[in-house]
């Protein structure tokens, strides 16, 4: 391994960091699950820290599914019940935060890009949206000029108080082009998710694009710059830090990825781990550190959750327990989710 400046933990110098820490917050993917599968050892860290009253929080740069299908997924893969809705922050439900505090008027609609997980955050709030699912470009033109030189949009501009955009399958030129007209109407928010360039799958080879090159397409066809609300930007922390009382100094940022998780965690004055577990290595922090961009250079690191509680708490967590056979799980090759 390179030599780099972040100090290793493992569970016994783990055990001096934790009394210095109030709160934890966790990315998902590649730390607490590795695809649908329990990364192994997360939940007995879980069920430490929330016996020494830590505050656990997971904090995730996925919009498609909401923070109530999160929390299931998480008791599925034997997560204390503890760590539920109220305890999971993403995108989706920043995004329809941010709505509800810019005063969006009850009569104003949001022009979506987005999937299911947006949608649920909306509907909380009361919020009304359309243009999610399929827009097909026959259903505009008929192929007889290169360009659509116009287009019917299902609502006037004025009636229009916020375009969000995410990732979304049916992302095509239809939508793009009616989300930069909605767009010149100065007075209408535009508003995304993250700016992920790929997600991970199954074929290394095989490029799949996230929710940053839709983000992106609209930014350069309507000339507006969105609020992205994602990791590492500012809005997540703000509205953790409206939800929770946090004291920076006190607060653990744990991810496996240095330009979301650690680069957030540093922005914001937080204390910073990366595991190993998931898209990021040793590697590539010596990288950082050579290139000088610090704010991707954590406080520490570790090989993974699990290697950081006592083995003797492990042997008793596990005695008689389910956890067992589900950390069998993940023994099958690491398939990230944005």
């Amino acid at each position: 391994m390179d030599s780099v400046s972040s100090q290793f933990l493992d569970a016994k110098s783990f055990a001096n960091v934790v009394d210095e820490i109030d709160t934890f917050i966790f990315d998902a993917d590649g730390v607490l699950w590795l695809g649908e599968s329990v990364m192994p050892g997360s939940p007995g860290l879980v069920d430490l820290l929330l016996r020494k009253n830590k505050r656990v929080i997971v904090l995730t740069n996925n919009a498609t599914k909401s923070r109530a299908v999160y929390a299931q997924k998480l008791w599925k893969l034997g997560y204390n019940k503890k760590i539920g809705k109220e305890s999971i922050v993403n995108p989706a439900a920043v995004v329809a935060d941010t709505l509800k505090r810019s005063g969006l008027g009850s009569d104003k609609k949001v022009y979506l890009i987005g999937t299911q997980g947006i949608k649920d955050e909306l509907d909380d709030f009361g919020i009304q949206y359309f243009g999610d699912g399929p827009d097909p470009v026959e259903n505009h033109h008929d192929g007889s000029t290169a360009f659509i030189y116009g287009i019917e949009l299902e609502e006037e501009h004025e009636d229009v108080g916020a375009v969000v955009v995410g990732y979304e399958r049916h992302f095509n030129y239809v939508k793009l082009m009616k989300a930069a007209n909605y767009l010149q109407n100065e007075k209408c928010l535009y508003v995304a998710t993250n700016e992920d360039e790929t997600c991970p799958g199954p074929d290394p080879n095989t490029v799949i694009p996230d929710a940053g090159p839709i983000v992106a397409a609209v930014k350069v066809a309507s000339g507006r710059e969105p609020v992205v609300v994602g990791k590492p930007n500012t809005p997540a922390f703000e509205y953790i830090c409206r939800r929770w009382s946090i004291n920076p100094q006190r607060t653990m940022m744990i991810g496996d990825r240095t330009n979301t998780d650690v680069k957030f965690g540093k922005d914001h004055g937080l204390k910073t781990c990366l595991v190993l577990s998931g898209c990021h290595q040793v590697d590539d922090i010596a990288e950082n550190e050579e290139n000088e961009r610090h704010d991707m250079v954590p406080d520490y690191y570790a090989e993974n959750l699990g290697s950081l509680v006592p083995s003797e708490t492990v042997s008793t967590a596990l005695k008689g327990s389910e956890i067992v056979k589900k950390i069998s799980l993940a023994e099958e090759p690491y398939l990230p989710q944005p």
